[in-house]
């Protein structure tokens, strides 16, 4: 295991077993990051190397495995995209952002987002609904093809990613109506509601331990059929 491999769990375990106070587990994005045009690939690495300078030790600049493995893309992607936003000037040469903004709007992003295992769309497109989200109701409603727009992916691909959201327990999903001026009902656009991370932390570890006991299961059964093999009487020639 690569030491950017073994930092990657000992962080993703510290968040089950050590949960501080949740304001302190985000940093801020700034709002005008959707104008900068940003492939999926291209936001999920900025905003992860956005969580290491603020939460992590800023001396230590992660290898492009360590992206690559942590955000589910080819490490030959991880090193298009940190040169890509290296020559936009989005990164030093210590790879620690530089988020040049017009404004003073930000949103911010749970740390544990990078440790849920959901790849680099996935996290583009619930950014994306954390910065249109209401602050007060936790929610926010824009069209497939507004979210599609935002983060370069097709509607199909984003609709895949809002059902994985929706399976991790990361937001809740409600089809809405509306009746227009002729009295006709029309399908209107989805309404998310981001729930607390912890839910999706919850989700996560139980998934882990119903993994962990299937295996112990199976290496229990492949050591008695084992076992039985060895042991089995000889058949008379």
């Amino acid at each position: 295991m690569g030491d950017g491999e073994h930092r990657g769990r000992c962080a993703q375990m510290s968040f089950f077993f050590n949960q501080p106070d949740p304001k302190r587990r985000r940093f801020p994005i700034p709002n005008d990051v959707w104008k900068w045009e940003l492939k999926p690939q291209g936001f999920a690495i900025l905003a992860y190397l956005c969580y290491l300078h603020v939460h992590c030790n800023k001396n230590a600049s992660p290898s492009a495995d360590e992206i690559a493995s942590q955000l589910h893309m080819s490490k030959d992607m991880a090193v298009k995209q940190i040169a890509e936003l290296n020559r936009r000037g989005l990164l030093d040469q210590h790879m620690v952002p530089i988020l040049k903004s017009n404004g003073k709007n930000f949103f911010s992003l749970p740390n544990e987002l990078f440790f849920l295992n959901i790849g680099h769309g996935a996290i583009t497109v619930y950014a994306y609904l954390l910065y249109c989200e209401n602050r007060r109701t936790h929610q926010c409603h824009p069209s497939c093809r507004t979210i599609a727009a935002a983060v370069h992916l097709s509607a199909v691909t984003v609709m895949k990613h809002i059902t994985k959201l929706e399976d991790q327990r990361l937001i809740a999903v409600e089809n809405t109506n509306y009746i227009d001026d002729h009295g006709m009902k029309w399908n209107g656009n989805n309404q998310y509601t981001i729930l607390p991370i912890q839910m999706a932390m919850d989700h996560c570890y139980q998934q882990q331990m119903l993994r962990l006991e299937e295996q112990q299961k199976w290496d229990q059964t492949q050591k008695r059929l084992g076992w039985n093999a060895e042991n089995a009487p000889c058949v008379p020639l």
